[in-house]
């Protein structure tokens, strides 16, 4: 079988030559009907072509709009028919003498209820007999004599699980919700009727059955021709048959011999439907099989994730000037969410965009859903506060443009006062965005009027927006003036129920979601990019199609209904196998014409995607000759040009702010001083120790409502320091531990308010789950830490949490020459315990007791580091130094475990060493060795800073984005 390469082969180029054959210079009084716009273009440009002179055009139109010209009413639009079965809804219920529903609770509903009454008038079920309960197969014969004994089974297999005396709840709720179906179903239509409205698919089936329409309003035309449709509804079914056998119309099918002579091949059901059980006639005879073809070409690329497939273009396609028409090469998106990798991969001036640029990917709708945000949290919490996040976001929106100076006061607020919630009208007083945007809801129509204004000043205060954010303002403020304007009409009708904020706000989301704008240029010019649905009657030489993924071709999704697949099935309704069958043709017919196709899956499986490439792909290779190749996209790595290693070299302003730390004959006081923290940065880490405490730069804080690790010590320390605060100088006793414990709750409260800046005087200030939960952990681990104080009592507290009180001077060796530096320790406490003073140091971590060797603590590689114990040795040198005093012995206490003890343990395989008597003053003086070794190596000019060779260390290191690590 030979594949000719010319436009002649194409479904519009040959619907084009038989118009022209059959009606000639009649053209223009033609209506051609198609299921979408796109084929018009193309099919107007085969006209020009073939004809070779200027000829008048015929009419064209999309199926909706031809159906529209029979009906004088006017199409309903969503909105308002979920108000009016709303209305309907709540009157039936009334009767009953129930409560009437709101409108947010009944949306979901009212959906799938419409997406039921549809299906009924497109298909021309019965609405009374399909919401009919019968109780035995007797009745169903006797109700429904004509239907078939499958029909008679599926309705029979439905019903019989209501057969049962006592009903389960769900089952009761279904049976009166069916039984309130018929009624509803008919005043919903009587309601609309009365306003002059109608819907689309009660305008199909007055139109089949010759009520309330204009059924002669085809005559206007010489002839009707409908081009390149697929599955019908009933409705159609009638009337196009109708339509026939008065000579008034004319069908092109677009179909293969490969799917339609064979029965079981599902992209063909509709179209073997269409033309031997129904009875239209097709104008073209059934092409020959042009898909099974040894010369097609496949290619089946699995790429890694979604984003890939759209990267994966720019190797697939084989040049993208489109020399040979627009029919020549296209992109097909069978998952439309690709298009934004799309556009990022492809670099091509020329593309060609049918889809129109979805406004919920734009900056645009980043800010209206900011503002939708800030509303409903206003709407559901006290109406005059906002807590931080959303003022947090709010300032640094780029559309927002509010002053840098306004944006830091904020942000210092937020992060440094750790302000939690801000008042509203504090926030409307930032600009006109802020006023806008803080304002609480009023009225529907008022609030849905604030948002468009807020983005038309948006659109005026900002010079460079792009165009098509611009656009897509402008038909934002459309959109939003025609709901605007529909809840302004409701709120006239005094029968309808309060709508409340949220429901408002969820109608705004859903209408802007579902907004697009059209991409500039010539439409039959470039290569073109369009989703499945836009390429139907559209033929090309070459393919690339995305999203080749089982689940998404075909789609195994259904829309929500309440018409069970048994009462489907015996009605006539669409089921499952009816979607298979419509996006099984839509694939199939794509490649009637195509010589080279290109089917990209992602591979990776998660929760949007099967990772398995799509039937059709292994049905095509088992039933086709075609050549096939299987590619796999294999990972890229990203190859550095240069090491990772960041060095920072000890000279210029480095060494002047190094050299800060340096006590100097010509200066009498200095605020640089060697942390315990800082020091033990250094030996973890030299890097860390330059960027924190050289190049100044700050970790970031917890935000007002962010309760980290570091949060949870710093609030453990306040409650120790209060509960032994008035015990200073005194011997505390086992009784009086007990005694103070139940002031606890109170103390851990204090330090919470305090930590996260609470306001302890509010009335309207509430604890959040966490900081609950953050209270309670707080207080077991200080009854923890009483628990061992009581173990080991009486003992006399010295000293807490004294902020200057430590910082003696050490020396250190610099370039030959002996310098000073200050040694800085806050040491949590310090007491006296049978005649010894203890240094007490609490941990809420992770921290150990025992280490492997006293050496390795002080390891580059840092394997073998223990934080805890450098620290307490750190402490405790700076308190004998700063008091001058010996065997001062240093505590650790570890609050989630006391099992151990509060002493520091050597472990090797003989014996266990303790930091106590003998061994404690050797340990402090190999300390002190290795703490002037380390500080003489920090202050090395010639010992640059250097990242650490452990990358464990980098793991909670606040700094590891500047490292990439």
């Amino acid at each position: 079988m030979i594949m000719k390469n010319n436009s002649s082969d194409k479904f519009l180029h040959r619907v084009a030559t038989d118009l022209l054959d059959r009606f000639g210079n009649d053209l223009q009084h033609v209506a051609i009907v198609f299921n979408n716009k796109r084929p018009q273009l193309f099919l107007k440009k085969y006209l020009a072509e073939i004809s070779g002179k200027p000829i008048w055009s015929p009419h064209f139109f999309t199926i909706q709009q031809f159906f529209s010209e029979s009906a004088s009413p006017v199409c309903a639009s969503q909105l308002k028919q979920f108000f009016v079965l709303l209305s309907e809804y709540n009157t039936l219920l009334a009767e009953e003498g129930k409560e009437p529903v709101s409108a947010d609770v009944f949306y979901p509903l009212a959906e799938i209820i419409v997406s039921d009454f549809s299906q009924i008038d497109y298909y021309m079920a019965d609405p009374v007999k399909v919401f009919n309960l019968i109780g035995s197969i007797a009745e169903l014969e006797q109700q429904f004599p004509n239907f078939d004994k499958d029909q008679l089974e599926f309705m029979e297999s439905f019903w019989s699980s209501f057969s049962q005396v006592k009903q389960s709840n769900i089952q009761e709720k279904f049976i009166e919700m069916w039984h309130r179906m018929p009624r509803l179903y008919m005043n919903f239509h009587k309601r609309l009727a009365e306003q002059n409205l109608i819907s689309s698919a009660r305008m199909y089936r007055n139109l089949a059955e010759g009520r309330d329409c204009d059924p002669d309003f085809l005559k206007k035309y010489s002839h009707v021709v409908f081009a390149g449709f697929n599955a019908l509804s009933k409705a159609e079914e009638i009337l196009f048959k109708s339509w026939q056998d008065q000579g008034l119309c004319s069908f092109y099918f677009d179909a293969d011999e490969h799917y339609f002579s064979d029965p079981i091949q599902e992209a063909g059901h509709f179209i073997r439907r269409n033309i031997k059980t129904i009875g239209l006639d097709n104008q073209f005879k059934v092409q020959e099989n042009r898909i099974d073809v040894p010369e097609k070409e496949f290619t089946i690329i699995q790429a890694l994730g979604k984003v890939a497939q759209g990267k994966i273009l720019n190797q697939v396609l084989t040049g993208k000037e489109d020399k040979n028409g627009p029919d020549s090469k296209a992109i097909i998106l069978a998952d439309e969410s690709l298009l934004l990798p799309v556009l990022q991969t492809v670099d091509d001036e020329s593309l060609n965009v049918t889809m129109g640029y979805p406004f919920e990917q734009s900056a645009v709708f980043g800010l209206c859903d900011l503002w939708l945000g800030i509303q409903e949290e206003i709407a559901s919490g006290d109406h005059s506060t906002i807590a931080y996040a959303r003022v947090l976001t709010f300032i640094f929106n780029p559309l927002v443009g509010i002053t840098d100076e306004e944006r830091n006061r904020i942000h210092t607020e937020i992060i440094d006062e750790k302000k939690a919630r801000f008042s509203l009208l504090e926030l409307r007083k930032s600009g006109k965005i802020s006023e806008m945007a803080f304002s609480p809801f009023e009225s529907p129509a008022q609030i849905i009027r604030n948002l468009g204004s807020l983005l038309l000043f948006v659109s005026e205060q900002i010079a460079d927006l792009r165009k098509l954010e611009s656009l897509l303002i402008a038909e934002a403020v459309k959109t939003l003036n025609i709901l605007s304007d529909s809840f302004e009409d409701l709120a006239k009708n005094s029968s309808m129920p309060d709508i409340d904020a949220g429901f408002v706000l969820k109608m705004i989301r859903r209408a802007l979601a579902g907004l697009s704008v059209p991409f500039d240029g010539e439409p039959l010019l470039g290569l073109q990019v369009m989703g499945l649905l836009e390429s139907r009657c559209l033929d090309f030489d070459e393919l690339v199609v995305l999203g080749m993924n089982e689940g998404v071709l075909p789609r195994v999704s259904i829309t929500p209904s309440f018409i069970p697949d048994n009462v489907r099935r015996a009605f006539g309704l669409p089921v499952l196998e009816n979607q298979n069958s419509i996006f099984a043709y839509f694939f199939y017919r794509l490649l009637h014409c195509s010589k080279k196709v290109t089917l990209v899956y992602n591979g990776i499986t998660d929760e949007k995607s099967t990772g398995e490439e799509s039937r059709f792909i292994k049905q095509l290779e088992f039933e086709t000759s075609c050549k096939f190749k299987h590619v796999l996209q294999q990972n890229q790595p990203v190859e550095n040009a240069f090491p990772q290693e960041i060095i920072v070299e000890k000279n210029g302003q480095v060494l002047e702010r190094l050299q800060k730390y340096l006590k100097r004959n010509s200066v009498a006081k200095y605020d640089k001083k060697i942390s315990a923290s800082g020091y033990t940065d250094y030996i973890s880490c030299p890097l860390k120790f330059f960027y924190g405490k050289i190049a100044g730069l700050k970790e970031p804080n917890d935000l007002p409502d962010q309760i980290g690790p570091h949060t949870v010590g710093t609030m453990l320390h306040a409650v120790m320091e209060h509960f032994y605060r008035d015990s200073i100088g005194m011997e505390v006793s086992a009784e009086y531990i007990r005694q103070r414990e139940k002031l606890l709750p109170a103390m851990c409260q204090h330090a919470m308010v305090a930590m996260l800046n609470l306001d302890p005087k509010s009335e309207l200030q509430q604890q959040s789950a966490l900081q609950q939960i953050i209270i309670k952990v707080i207080e077991q681990y200080a009854l923890k830490v009483l628990d061992h104080d009581v173990s080991i009592a009486p003992f006399v507290i010295n000293e807490l949490e004294e902020k200057d009180a430590y910082t003696p001077l050490f020396t250190v060796e610099v370039d030959g020459k002996e310098e000073q530096v200050r040694l800085l320790g806050i040491i949590d406490r310090v007491d006296t315990l049978e005649g010894k003073i203890r240094i007490v140091d609490y941990k809420t971590g992770k921290d150990q007791l025992k280490f492997k060797d006293f050496d390795g603590l002080f390891m580059e590689d840092g394997k073998d580091q223990n934080k805890a114990l450098l620290q307490t040795l750190f402490y405790t040198i700076v308190y004998e130094r700063a008091k001058n005093v010996q065997q001062v012995e240093p505590h650790l206490y570890t609050v989630k475990n006391f099992s151990g003890g509060t002493v520091f343990v050597k472990k090797n395989k003989a014996e266990n060493f303790e930091l106590r008597d003998e061994n404690l003053a050797d340990y402090k003086d190999q300390f002190e060795l290795k703490l002037k070794e380390k500080l003489n190596e920090l202050f090395d000019p010639a010992i640059p800073f250097r990242q650490t060779t452990n990358t464990d260390a980098c793991t909670y290191c606040s700094f590891k984005g500047i490292c990439q690590r």
